[in-house]
């Protein structure tokens, strides 16, 4: 019987034993297999393995590296952290920890840290493109985009089959007011991304901006064609509708975009511009409601309602609209101009003097301001005044200011 347990004791020994001495392989296992299941994008399933490997094996790098990018996509960024600094502490030369462990951390807002492991990345390795596009996301996160663009050209230069980089650059280039840049950028992504609806919408909007009605109207149906729920596209598409007086079709494309967000108040307000336009304006004071519902601050829709009362002869109620987008931005120039028409209508020319006189010091050659101003101060008996508002205005060559001083002042 003692021999039996001696027995025992010396064959657990070298169980024991023969798995301790193959704990690295059973650990390089379990990591291997956590890696294919990574590649399916199994990111759950794939940190038990690595919790597996590093459990038997708690002094591999790329353990924790690779556990770390899989913590980063489950959204776990502090636990992904923790893990690239380990890494770090077992190799610092790999420029690839420091790039995720600077994506880390610019996704939990540490701007500063997140710059400086880009840097040691680029310091360890200048020939890596991610390094400089993940640096690039955050100057340009940063509004820094003339950087920004820098490093983008620089990750396309070192790999120009980067297409992140391309949409990137592309967004920097718009948001610098370079339009055509970016759109030469979104060229680029439309000729080889295998899914290039975004891109079409991008281009669009961009082609929007620069008043390229047809090359917008066509590139956001596409990208509608490839995806017709995206509320925005309609949107956009809608006022690119509405600019080639398509009034109609802009009805339609903003009435999906409100289908798909029944509190889209921009959708709702533009609708309520197109209605103006037809003539539609019950219609367009609904719409102009509904915005002015969803957003009360919304100053585009007081500014569109009060247009629409004035057509239907409301001048009181548009009076009242264009107080609120004044009281809202007081540099909303156009309701002053509207306000005082409102008010003179009225018979408040004087209330109405005041918003004439800002008008005109926004924009001394706005002749048809000088000609309203001049109406305004004839009826307020100030005969000197309209005069020579009437000559300014026909100095300005605003052809209907001649009859009126003629009438009003004696002379051509």
């Amino acid at each position: 019987m003692k021999r039996i347990a001696i027995v025992a004791i010396i064959l657990s020994g070298a169980v024991f034993f023969t798995y301790y001495i193959m704990r690295p392989k059973f650990a390089e296992k379990a990591f291997n297999e956590a890696r294919l299941l990574a590649d399916s994008a199994q990111w759950e399933q794939a940190i038990v393995k690595y919790n597996k490997a590093i459990g038997m094996n708690d002094k591999v790098a790329d353990y924790f590296f690779y556990r770390g990018i899989a913590l980063q996509n489950t959204s776990n960024d502090s636990a992904a952290i923790s893990d690239f600094t380990r890494a770090i502490e077992f190799n610092s030369s790999n420029f690839e920890y420091f790039i995720y462990r600077g994506i880390g951390l610019r996704k939990v807002n540490e701007l500063e840290k997140a710059l400086a492991d880009f840097n040691k990345s680029i310091e360890l390795n200048d020939s890596s493109s991610m390094a400089y596009y993940q640096r690039g996301l955050l100057k340009a996160s940063l509004q820094e985009y003339d950087e920004a663009m820098k490093d983008y050209d620089r990750s396309i230069q070192l790999d120009g089959s980067n297409l992140e980089a391309f949409y990137s650059r592309g967004e920097s280039r718009a948001n610098l007011n370079d339009f055509k840049g970016a759109i030469a950028d979104y060229d680029k992504m439309i000729e080889n991304a295998a899914n290039p609806a975004e891109a079409y919408k991008k281009r669009g909007i961009f082609k929007l901006k620069i008043q390229d009605w047809e090359g917008a109207e066509k590139d956001l149906s596409q990208a509608i064609g490839s995806n017709p729920n995206d509320k925005e596209t309609y949107f956009n598409l809608g006022q690119v509708k509405f600019s080639l007086r398509k009034l109609d079709e802009s009805i339609v494309m903003y009435g999906k975009a409100i289908k798909l967000d029944p509190n889209y108040d921009a959708a709702y307000s533009a609708r309520g511009g197109s209605h103006i336009l037809k003539g539609s304006y019950k219609q367009a004071l609904a719409d102009f409601d509904k915005a002015i519902q969803i957003n009360p601050n919304f100053k585009k829709a007081y500014y569109g309602r009060g247009i629409a009362k004035a057509y239907i002869k409301d001048y009181k109620g548009s009076v009242a609209d264009f107080n609120r987008v004044i009281e809202l931005d007081p540099e909303y120039i156009q309701a002053y101009y509207n306000r005082a028409v409102s008010k003179a209508i009225l018979g408040d020319h004087k209330s109405a003097l005041p918003d004439y006189d800002r008008i005109i010091a926004n924009d001394p050659k706005n002749a048809e301001a000088y000609f309203n101003r001049a109406i305004s101060r004839i009826n307020i008996q100030d005969m000197e005044g309209g005069c020579s508002d009437f000559r300014k205005a026909v100095e300005l060559n605003f052809e209907p200011a001649k009859p009126m001083l003629k009438m009003y002042c004696g002379s051509n």
